[in-house]
């Protein structure tokens, strides 16, 4: 399990309140940050998806540790990449602790430490696959070529990349999960059209909700599914040096005398492992941009079930929505009720009912979730959970609780006019 501490990074200012874990923000299988705008979640979301891609380039050799250390490459580079470059000031600090590498930021200096291992073994380390999904993805919808137009940001370009990836390995009609409508790609003139009973629209024409949802559902889904097909995706992000690199390795592994056969294979093994993506890691922006209550039930629905494909998939997820916790909620307490169903003797029937409320491919266990609160002060709240269960007492239940109380008073002042 990777773990970040932040302080005093862009709106973040003493980070993570729950000295538990000294300030450590734990990155779990479901991952959550909820709170008002301006508050960091955002800011997190990115540091981590960023720290994990430079975790993943340094063991796979794409870059060295010297690189990035030197003349502030981390900030100027790869930081700027998602914008975060002028969240930096003279009193940062982030600490990362990856599989294989811990970070450190601290007096405007960064550090790498390769993380020390009792049989000198990294085989714990999955390769993952790292998505960054921003707020902005509407904008790839509401226009019909957005690649011929210039100043795209960085992460936005990334995105609308493997958008085209997964249109063009899109076989046939795909069936959304919400509107009872299909998704359709014209590989020849590239138009993305959204298909209903009674209607045929091209993707820049549909609703806001379409233009938000289908190219979060369609990234997602392809990612998720491409790390069992046969073909790798991964071979196309090689660059020709590290092409080169590999060929050079594999001639020293099949020339050297010393090797047996066995160790030889299993060498051949560990370095073919280092460049194809064994998990997925999927950051997604505001997933409920858009969207109606039902409908963002269906989206988590179905990102949490691509999440479940592996074992060590990550979802980490911003929202502002208390319907998404609430969804959650469902989806943990679920679990719980298989695992009693599992004990029963109407499996199957049992499981129909269950799987008719939260799909069971959608389900969560109690100890893969976790949810921070990030407040106006800069500062950030682990949410408490009871048996697995997110706690009611929560920012977004709060401002629920607050127009009701708000419409009370209302009533009260009218009674007060008769």
């Amino acid at each position: 399990m990777s773990s970040i501490r932040i302080k005093n990074f862009g709106p973040i200012i003493t980070g993570l309140s729950d000295q538990t874990n000294n300030g450590y923000i734990k990155i779990k299988k479901f991952t959550i940050f909820i709170g008002n705008q301006g508050t960091g979640k955002s800011s997190v979301t990115k540091l981590i998806s960023t720290l994990s891609w430079l975790e993943k380039a340094l063991y796979k050799g794409d870059i060295k540790e010297s690189y990035v250390t030197r003349y502030s490459r981390f900030v100027k580079e790869y930081c700027n990449y998602q914008n975060l470059k002028n969240y930096f000031n003279d009193n940062t600090e982030i600490q990362y602790k990856g599989k294989i590498y811990t970070f450190e930021y601290t007096n405007n200096k960064f550090e790498i430490h390769r993380n020390s291992f009792s049989n000198g073994s990294t085989t714990s380390y999955k390769v993952p696959k790292i998505m960054y999904v921003p707020a902005e993805r509407n904008f790839l919808s509401a226009v019909d070529y957005p690649d011929k137009l210039k100043g795209l940001p960085k992460s936005l370009s990334t995105f609308w990349e493997e958008m085209q990836r997964s249109l063009q390995e899109l076989s046939g009609s795909l069936d959304l999960p919400i509107g009872n409508a299909k998704l359709e790609y014209n590989k020849s003139n590239k138009i993305t059209r959204i298909v209903g009973q009674n209607y045929n629209l091209r993707l820049s024409e549909a609703s806001s909700g379409y233009q938000s949802y289908v190219p979060l559902f369609l990234v997602s889904r392809n990612l998720a599914q491409s790390l069992d097909r046969e073909y790798d995706t991964s071979k196309s992000e090689l660059s020709p040096a590290r092409r080169r690199e590999i060929k050079e390795e594999i001639e020293k592994i099949l020339n050297n005398p010393r090797l047996s056969r066995e160790l030889k294979d299993s060498a051949l093994e560990l370095l073919s492992d280092k460049d194809k993506n064994q998990v997925f890691l999927n950051v997604v922006e505001e997933i409920e941009q858009n969207l109606f209550p039902a409908s963002q039930k269906q989206i988590l629905f179905k990102l949490i079930e691509f999440a479940n494909v592996k074992k060590n998939n990550i979802l980490i997820l911003t929202t502002h929505s208390p319907y998404i916790i609430n969804y959650l909620t469902l989806c943990i307490k679920g679990h719980t009720v298989l695992d009693k169903i599992t004990k029963s003797h109407k499996n199957e029937e049992l499981e129909s009912q269950l799987n008719k409320i939260t799909p069971i491919k959608s389900l969560v266990a109690p100890n893969d979730s976790i949810i921070y609160e990030m407040d106006d002060n800069g500062s950030i709240k682990l949410l408490e959970s009871y048996n697995g269960l997110p706690s009611d007492d929560n920012y977004l239940n709060e401002i629920l609780a607050e127009g009701n109380d708000l419409f009370t008073k209302l009533l009260e002042l009218e009674d007060l006019c008769q």
